[in-house]
This record gives C-alpha cells, structure tokens and sequence, in this order.
C-alpha cells in the first residue's frame, strides 16, 4: 500500500512519530504545502498515484 503524508506545516515530533508509525511496511512519499510555491499539479498527480493520503495541520 502508498501513502502521502501533506503536511500544511512544518511537522513537529510528535506529528514525526505518529508519520513514522503510520509509514511502517508502507510506501511513504510526502508533499509540503508549507514552502513558498508549492507545485499543486504534482500534489494532484501524487494524490491520485498513492492509496491513501493523510494532511497534517
């Protein structure tokens, strides 16, 4: 199974634990929606390329 970890902002360690465990014996990728110019057109594409997507506030 992959998965995207979208994070809105710069995860703390708490949020870096709970990715970890949730990323186990998963194809992980993540997209940071926190940098300047983020590329929604590839956000889409890795969207629609994983099973299952999780957005940290």
């Amino acid at each position: 199974m992959k998965i995207l970890q979208v994070y809105r902002s710069e995860p703390n360690d708490d949020v870096k634990k709970l990715v970890s465990i949730l990323n186990r014996d998963r194809d992980a990728d993540e997209f940071k929606l926190y940098v300047e110019k983020p590329d929604y057109d590839a956000l889409l594409q890795k969207i629609f390329a994983n099973d299952k997507t999780v957005c940290w506030w």
